[in-house]
């Protein structure tokens, strides 16, 4: 049985921070580590988060 969550979202664009080996988002500037593969974690007002809203039914 697999422990890993069933739905992780990591297809949003990406930028790399400046002077450091972490990504953020390009949208909401939040760092994928944050962000974590979850959609509720991006900022609310995130371009990409406000798409992807109406498929992912958050906790």
């Amino acid at each position: 049985m697999s422990t890993y969550p069933k739905n992780i979202y990591i297809d949003y664009p990406q930028e790399k921070v400046d002077g450091s080996n972490e990504y953020r988002c390009q949208f909401c500037k939040l760092l994928t580590s944050e962000i974590n593969g979850k959609i509720g974690n991006h900022a609310l007002n995130c371009q990409y988060r406000r798409q992807h809203t109406y498929f992912e039914i958050e906790d």
